[in-house]
């Protein structure tokens, strides 16, 4: 497990190198290994803050076992930084020729199609004005009309509006003296049917919070006797030998190339 993680930090440094080109490969890379222990140093410290307040509350056992889980990942990313630099610098040096020959592309690249942009932005320009010099006396004649027939429309609702207002008030009142009765009968019979799905499912309800806290002292018997401790370090063993063949796979595959 912890030489899967050395190898997933050492492919991040990498990845973190390729947006420097032009830096110092090793000076960069030592910067990005700094910044990721103050990182892990950052994280424990919280970590640990955070399991203090389980002091006095029912999950205090828990506290010693989760502060050792968090004691034991800090100590695989301290393994991890001791042997980061090796794969990095090795990946570094790999691309070293590919990566100049890359920045030297893009300056070639760049100054060629630099006078062609500026001759295509001229005939862009060109070609803008000459559509707006089309354009501009009908989309004025178009807009002069517009407002005069907005002026027009709004002249004739003015009473429109006026009357409106008026009814609204009258109105209101006598649609909520007709809807008041049905919302209320709705109200009613909606309650009903809840109450009686409440009296059903109260049952299995309970039964269900008897179950999740037989559960939960299960758990934290299990914590406290050690069997979940026993049962991670037996899962950890089965999965070491799969973690370890594909880092050798990998290793082989960096090494040949």
């Amino acid at each position: 497990m912890m030489r899967f993680v050395v190898l997933a930090l050492a492919v991040l440094l990498a990845g973190c190198q390729a947006r420097f080109l032009q830096d110092e490969p090793p000076s960069q890379l030592e910067h990005v290994k700094s910044g990721l222990q103050v990182y892990a140093d950052q994280l424990k410290q919280a970590a640990h803050q955070a399991l203090t307040h389980l002091n006095d509350t029912e999950f205090k056992d828990y506290k010693e076992f989760l502060g050792q889980s968090v004691d034991n990942l800090h100590g695989y990313f301290q393994d991890g930084f001791k042997t980061i630099s090796p794969y990095g610098t090795q990946m570094l040096d790999a691309t070293k020729d590919k990566r100049e020959k890359l920045i030297k592309d893009v300056e070639e690249l760049h100054k060629k199609i630099e006078p062609m942009c500026k001759e295509l932005r001229q005939v862009l320009e060109k070609h803008f004005q000459e559509y707006s010099d089309e354009l501009k006396p009908f989309l004025e004649e178009y807009l002069a009309k517009q407002r005069q027939h907005m002026e027009e429309m709004r002249t004739k609702l003015e009473p429109v509006v006026k009357s409106l207002k008026e009814k609204i008030g009258t109105n209101w009142e006598e649609t909520k003296s007709k809807l008041v009765p049905i919302v209320e009968a709705v109200r009613e019979k909606v309650t009903e049917h809840l109450q009686d799905l409440k009296n059903l499912l109260e049952p299995y309800m309970q039964d269900y919070r008897e179950q999740m806290e037989k559960r939960a002292l299960d758990f934290r018997q299990s914590v406290s006797s050690g069997e979940l401790r026993k049962k991670m370090d037996e899962l950890r063993t089965q999965v070491t030998p799969h973690f370890e063949a594909i880092i050798a796979a990998v290793q082989m595959a960096v090494n040949k190339e």
